[in-house]
């Protein structure tokens, strides 16, 4: 069972104990990312994140490695379109070890000016590597347009211009707007003493001043029929096609998860089975939703020979078509149900699923979101519910396509195809 509660500052605080395991993983999260952020310091979250680890008043950048390894534990991050994490996992009786290595990354880090010259370097040579790795670029593609205008659309590492014109004075006064105690939640799951922990985290985060930071969330952002085709010597050609979908706030989301689950999010679905199986079109085939505080989409992605594109739309448009006309049963949605349930439960059984759950619904929601939640909302799933969930985001007024790689056609001729 989770606790909430507010260290002397406002930091709000979720501790989950196990008894049964012999680690313990913690993660501070704070409510920043890409979406705070302006076309001229784009990439800016990302590059705070990377300059905690670089060093202290009081433990060099190789020191807060050794920190950790030296117990055998980890220590990562993750930038995020609406947040960034730091996170740890140790056995138990390194847990002060931990928050104080995370709490003197926050509180204590130099961003000194040869160090953000060293890191900004290798930020760029991230955003290189990105622009390589077409099933990871093709999304950035496909977001941009959809979201064009807002800045949900931004990559999460920012552009190489944008990377380049973010100077010392930049990154300090965004991180001291934004790493305040009023958008931190600190996080803490498995085995460990929770009267110490508190103790700790008072010791180590109290100190973290309030900020009133002005929240930023983008506005519910308006679709419309567009298409990207972006030209790159790639041997294969990545497609992606993004429909609008719900917000995590939506409960609706849970409709369109398992729409998503029987049309292309597993090896049994209609898009495998249609594309790959029978069709021979593609290796890899498949959708996915992504959801955010006021937008949501659902993406079908098919990584293919650049003269298979128009015949894999065609059956992708034929097999939307079929759902749009037929709907689901409630034999298929019960099994949807079923497989939802189960890979919710086993994706979050271990401590640091359980600490990155409660951590970032608490964050994000204002309150931790249960497992036991999740379920209800999965077990209220009607077939009514799936119907609207199909004929909302399958509207081909609102569709963005876009095509990465080397492909010569006509995209006007690959719109054509998209009608259902």
């Amino acid at each position: 069972m989770h606790k909430v509660f507010c260290l002397s500052n406002g930091i709000r605080v979720v501790t989950e104990t196990t008894d049964y395991v012999k680690s313990v993983s913690a993660g501070v999260w704070v409510g920043v990312g890409s979406v705070n952020e302006t076309a001229e310091n784009n990439g800016i979250s990302h590059f705070i994140e990377h300059m905690l680890f670089k060093g202290t008043h009081t433990r060099s950048a190789r020191e807060i490695a050794q920190c950790m390894d030296s117990v055998g534990g980890q220590l990562n991050a993750v930038t995020a379109k609406e947040y960034t994490c730091y996170y740890t996992r140790t056995l138990t009786e390194y847990l002060k070890t931990a928050l104080e290595l995370l709490a003197d990354m926050i509180c204590n880090s130099t961003f000194e000016s040869e160090n953000i010259e060293l890191e900004r370097k290798v930020i760029l040579e991230e955003i290189s590597m990105g622009e390589d790795e077409p099933e990871n670029l093709i999304y950035d593609i496909v977001e941009a347009e959809m979201w064009s205008g807002d800045a949900l659309g931004f990559s999460v590492t920012g552009s190489e211009r944008s990377v380049s014109g973010i100077s010392r004075d930049m990154l300090l006064d965004y991180f001291h707007k934004n790493y305040v105690a009023e958008n931190i939640v600190i996080s803490i799951a498995g085995n460990f003493d929770e009267d110490e922990a508190v103790e700790i985290l008072e010791k180590n985060f109290g100190g973290i001043p309030k900020g009133g930071v002005e929240q930023k969330e983008s506005e519910k952002i308006p679709q419309n029929r567009k298409l990207k085709i972006v030209k790159k010597d790639f041997e294969q050609c990545q497609l992606c096609i993004g429909f609008d979908g719900y917000s995590r706030r939506d409960a609706r989301h849970y409709d369109l998860a398992v729409v998503n689950a029987l049309f292309g999010g597993n090896m049994s679905s209609r898009l495998f089975q249609k594309v790959r199986e029978e069709s021979g079109l593609a290796y890899s085939v498949y959708s996915e939703l992504s959801t955010y505080s006021q937008n949501g989409s659902l993406r079908i992605y098919a990584g293919l020979s650049p003269e298979n594109i128009r015949q894999v739309l065609e059956i992708i448009s034929n097999e939307i078509r079929l759902l749009k006309r037929n709907k689901l049963t409630k034999e298929e949605i019960e099994t949807a149900k079923t497989q939802f349930k189960a890979a919710l439960v086993m994706d979050s059984e271990g401590v640091a699923e359980r600490e990155c759950a409660n951590g970032k619904t608490l964050l994000r929601d204002g309150r931790v979101k249960t497992i036991d939640d999740a379920i209800a909302l999965i077990d209220g799933i009607t077939p009514e519910g799936v119907a609207e969930a199909i004929d909302f985001v399958f509207d081909n007024k609102k569709l963005t396509i876009a095509v990465l790689g080397r492909f010569d056609g006509d995209g006007q001729e690959l719109m054509d195809v998209m009608e259902f």
